[in-house]
């Protein structure tokens, strides 16, 4: 599920601006799909957490500060649910691009997974620039925070973000002239990209990752 989908849902007058005292609304929006307990359920729980967070009150918010607030309220409900063995939301995990960036950040790290990509013949190697930064995703998604390849019915929009960017990426060198130093470059831009739409947009999955 889109943050920006659950904005949408929520903003029924398409003004591009949802009232903070929405945030109650978007927790049972998510209830239906992701299996967030309801208020009746939970007790105080839910309450006690859109408290903290400072959701109550009139003020207006655009889809990337309420995907801001969503985030840790989400964070802190799943971290509950757990210290008191609830099953539903435990399974939630919020794609923000933040281990993506911290990837980017750490050169040697970064450096290192791309030429064990690029010099192992059994991730794509015979493929194109796509088969490529899918192998790549592949074989480093556990440190990029992403789901593991191929991705399920339930990652549709994590699917069509990955179609959006490789169709850029495509629009690179060709795989002959795809040297080491190339598909490093197309790789950074690939993540970089990636990491900017989770940031702006995150992506929340009902699943193990």
């Amino acid at each position: 599920m889109l943050a920006e989908d659950l904005f949408t849902d929520l903003d029924t007058e398409d003004k591009g601006k949802i009232k903070k005292s929405e945030m109650p609304n978007a927790l049972v929006h998510m209830g239906v799909e992701m299996g967030v307990p309801s208020f009746s359920e939970s007790g105080d729980l839910l309450n006690n957490i859109l408290k903290k967070h400072g959701t109550e009150g009139e003020e207006e918010l655009g889809q990337a500060q309420f995907a801001q607030l969503l985030q840790p309220i989400i964070q802190d409900l799943a971290d509950a649910l757990s210290e008191n063995r609830v099953v539903a939301i435990q399974n939630i995990k919020v794609l923000n691009g933040s281990k993506i960036r911290k990837v980017l950040a750490d050169e040697k790290l970064l450096i290192g997974a791309i030429e064990g990509v690029f010099e192992d013949p059994n991730v794509h190697g015979n493929g194109g620039i796509r088969e490529r930064i899918s192998g790549f995703l592949e074989k480093n998604g556990h440190i990029l925070g992403l789901p593991k390849q191929p991705l399920s019915q339930s990652c549709e929009a994590l699917n069509l973000l990955y179609e959006h960017l490789y169709s850029r990426a495509d629009n690179k060198k060709t795989i002959a002239e795809l040297d080491k130093m190339t598909f490093g470059a197309i790789v950074k831009e690939f993540l970089e990209n990636l990491a900017e739409q989770l940031e702006t947009n995150p992506i929340f999955l009902d699943m193990e990752i």
